[in-house]
C-alpha cells in the first residue's frame, strides 16, 4: 500500500469496483428522473386544476372538498377492465372514466360507466342476459355512444350540486358525477380541439332537457329546479315532469384553488358566510346560555358547596403550671436576647476569606430592559353563548373576552379566542 496509489493484486477486484461505480451512477440518474417526473406531473395537475376552476369561475359555487382535489382521470382502473375496453378501439386513449348516475324520463337514478376519449363519450350499463348459454348472467352493454362534435352545449346550475346536462341533437342526458369539474374541463378541451370553437356552457337554477320518444309516449321536455337548502347533501323531490333539487350554500363563486406550499396573500381575506348573522337570543335561555343584563351586576347565590363562616369562641386559657414544677423530656429553648449561638467563628483562613467576600461585593448586574407591552387591540365580551355552525366559525361561552380582528358590515366579525381565530356574529358580544 503506497501513499498515493492502490495496488490491486487481482484484476477481478478492479472490474468489480468499476461495475459498482456504474451501478451507482445509474441509481442516481433514476432518482433524478423520478423527482423530475414527479415535479412535472404536479405542475401539470395544478395547471389542469386551475383551468377547470376558470371554467366555473363566477358562475357556480364550489364544494369545500373538491376545489383543491387532485385530478386522477381514470377512476375505474380501465387497464384491468377488459369487459369495458371491448367497446372502444384498440389504442384509443382514455381521458376520463368514472361511475356516474343517469336520470331517465321519470327521474329514476341508474348507474352508468362514463368513459371519455378524445373523440367519443361512452355510457355503459349492465343487463341480464335473457337468451343463450349465458342466460341469467349480468353483462356489460353499451347504452349510448356520443360524438363529441355532436354535443351542442352543457347546462349546469349555480349551486354546489353535481348535476349537469349534455344537450344532443335528438335527446339530452341528465347526469350526476362527483368529479364533474374534471369531466367538464376535459370535455371542453376535447371539443375545442375537434371543432376549433369553445363549448357552450349554460348556468341557471332552472334547467330543461329533451327526453327520447319511446313507444306511444311523446318525447317532450323535463325540467330541473335547484333550491337553497341546508347542508352539503343533495335532497331530490321528483314529480311528473319536474325534479326539485335542494342543497345548501357552498364556497363563493369566485373561489380558486390554492397551490401547495404557496402562502396566500394577506390582502385577499376569506369572505364571510353567505347566510345572515343570527339575531341575539330572545328570552332567558336561548342557544344554551342565559341572558345577562349589561348594567346589572351578577349576584352570586349561596350554594350548599359554599363554605359557611362559623363564629368560634376564643380558646379557653390554658392552666398555668405550678411554681417550681418542671416538665420532663423538653429541651431548653434559648432566650430571645441571647443569639450568640448563631454567630460563625471568624478565626483561621476561612474567616479571612469570608470577611474579604463580604467587604468586596460586586456591583449589582444590570439586566436587559423589560420589553414594553404590546398595545392590545379592541376587545369584546360575550353576552351569549355561541356554538359555531362551520369549521371557520368561533365558539365561545358567556363572559368570554375575545380579541376583535375585523368588523365586517355583514354582521360577521373575526376574532381570536384561546389562540384560535374565526368568525362570529357581532350582535352576540359587547365591545369593551
Amino acid at each position: 500500500m503506497g501513499r498515493s496509489k492502490v495496488f490491486v493484486k487481482n484484476p477481478e477486484s478492479l472490474f468489480l469496483l468499476e461495475e459498482v461505480r456504474e451501478r451507482k451512477f445509474d441509481a442516481f440518474a433514476r432518482i433524478i428522473q423520478k423527482s423530475w417526473r414527479k415535479y412535472i406531473a404536479r405542475r401539470k395537475y395544478e395547471q389542469m386544476r386551475e383551468e377547470a376552476s376558470n371554467i366555473l369561475y363566477n358562475f357556480k359555487e364550489r364544494r369545500r372538498n373538491s376545489i383543491n382535489r387532485n385530478f386522477v382521470g381514470d377512476y375505474l382502473g380501465m387497464e384491468e377492465r377488459p369487459e369495458l375496453r371491448q367497446f372502444m378501439a384498440k389504442r384509443e386513449r382514455i381521458d376520463f372514466a368514472d361511475s356516474i348516475n343517469k336520470y331517465d324520463r321519470r327521474f329514476k337514478s341508474i348507474k352508468r360507466d362514463f368513459i371519455l376519449t378524445p373523440k367519443h363519450v361512452y355510457l355503459i350499463g349492465r343487463e341480464k342476459v335473457k337468451k343463450g348459454p349465458e342466460k341469467g348472467q349480468i353483462k356489460e352493454v353499451m347504452k349510448k355512444k356520443i360524438d363529441i362534435q355532436s354535443i351542442k352545449s352543457v347546462s349546469l346550475s349555480t349551486r354546489q350540486d353535481d348535476f349537469f346536462i349534455l344537450h344532443e341533437p335528438e335527446s339530452d342526458s341528465l347526469l350526476e358525477s362527483t368529479f364533474k369539474t374534471e369531466l367538464i374541463s376535459l370535455l371542453c378541451k376535447r371539443f375545442e380541439e375537434l371543432c376549433k370553437s369553445k363549448l357552450v356552457l349554460n348556468f341557471a337554477d332552472t334547467l330543461q332537457f329533451k327526453v327520447k320518444k319511446e313507444g306511444w309516449g311523446g318525447g317532450g321536455t323535463r325540467s330541473v329546479t335547484f333550491l337553497r337548502g341546508q347542508g352539503d347533501v343533495v335532497i331530490t323531490k321528483p314529480s311528473s315532469k319536474c325534479l326539485t333539487v335542494s342543497i345548501g350554500d357552498g364556497l363563493p363563486k369566485n373561489s380558486k384553488p390554492t397551490r401547495k406550499g404557496v402562502p396566500q396573500s394577506k390582502k385577499g381575506r376569506k369572505a364571510p358566510p353567505s347566510r345572515a348573522a343570527p339575531p341575539p337570543p330572545a328570552g332567558s335561555c336561548r342557544n344554551g346560555a342565559a341572558h345577562i343584563p349589561r348594567n346589572h351586576p351578577k349576584q352570586r347565590e349561596p350554594t350548599y358547596s359554599t363554605a359557611q363562616k362559623q363564629i368560634r369562641a376564643p380558646p379557653a386559657a390554658a392552666a398555668l403550671p405550678k411554681q417550681g414544677a418542671t416538665r420532663k423530656g423538653r429541651a431548653r429553648v434559648p432566650s430571645d436576647n441571647n443569639m450568640e449561638f448563631l454567630n460563625v467563628p471568624d478565626q483561621g483562613v476561612a474567616g479571612i476569606q469570608r470577611r474579604k467576600s463580604v467587604s468586596q461585593r460586586p456591583p449589582p448586574a444590570i439586566g436587559r430592559p423589560k420589553a414594553e407591552p404590546k398595545p392590545s387591540g379592541p376587545k369584546c365580551k360575550a353576552l351569549y353563548q355561541y356554538v359555531g355552525q362551520d369549521t371557520d366559525e368561533l365558539s365561545f361561552n358567556v363572559n368570554d373576552v375575545i380579541d376583535v380582528l375585523l368588523e365586517d358590515p355583514s354582521g360577521w366579525w373575526k376574532g381570536r379566542l384561546h389562540g384560535k381565530e374565526g368568525l362570529f356574529p357581532g350582535n352576540y358580544v359587547l365591545k369593551i
